[in-house]
């Protein structure tokens, strides 16, 4: 029986997402979105700054223009969001550890203020501020948990296998399936996703080579190749 694919991003990403599988697979698995979380805006004041930080799409969808300032991005897909709201961006290598040894390589001056949500890694702002530099974090937005859809529940108690490809270690949470006998493999983004979704007892779990959105494709790719190589076959 051919894998059922679980996309637990939020809309429009988690659907974009599915559609690229789709496409580098040559055939159509039966998708099932079940978004992990909902983002909502805590409405926050975000103060003047010389440049901003993102660790995350969401915090670039509720920034201020940029109006050519310098935006420090943790990713390629946070830097192009970045480029379409006016900022000039710095691209770091896929995590906050990343993101921080960039902006400590340049020091920039004034002030940064790193946009995030209200659960975030890595203590940017401040491993920024013991160096030296100013900054500081605004929460502008929250992600709230949402219970499996009950197509995904349904799916967890049949045959087919689910693939889950998990974007960040909260994302693992919606492998929490009680009873589940169907068997479940993970693509992570990252060791900490890896970890995160450990807990939920998967099949096998495969970590991204690089943590970016091309690397959880072609990753989640590799796996649908291993576990269903003759599509069409019953």
């Amino acid at each position: 029986m051919p894998p059922v694919l679980i996309i637990s991003r939020p809309a429009p990403k988690g659907a974009e997402f599915a559609a690229a599988v789709t496409a580098g697979l040559g055939w159509t698995p039966r998708v099932i979105l079940a978004p992990a979380f909902r983002v909502v805006s805590t409405g926050a004041d975000v103060p003047d700054a010389d440049a901003m930080i993102f660790t995350s799409v969401n915090g670039v969808m509720l920034a201020p223009a940029g109006m050519g300032r310098v935006a420090w991005c943790v990713g390629q897909a946070t830097g192009q969001a970045a480029a379409t709201r006016g900022y000039a961006p710095m691209v770091a290598n896929g995590d906050a550890q990343a993101l921080v040894a960039l902006i400590l390589a340049d020091r920039p001056g004034g002030r940064l203020v790193h946009l995030a949500g209200a659960h975030r890694r890595g203590a940017v702002a401040e491993t920024l501020t013991h160096a030296g530099l100013t900054c500081d974090t605004v929460v502008v937005y929250r992600q709230i948990a949402l219970h499996p859809p009950k197509a995904l529940l349904a799916a967890a108690h049949a045959d087919a296998p689910l693939v889950a490809p998990l974007f960040s270690p909260r994302s693992a949470g919606i492998l929490n399936l009680p009873d589940r006998t169907a068997p479940v493999y993970v693509v992570a983004m990252s060791d900490a996703v890896a970890q995160a979704a450990a807990k939920f007892d998967p099949t096998q779990t495969l970590t991204a080579a690089h943590p970016s959105a091309d690397g959880m494709l072609e990753t989640t790719l590799k796996l649908f190749s291993a576990i269903w190589p003759k599509p069409g076959s019953a």
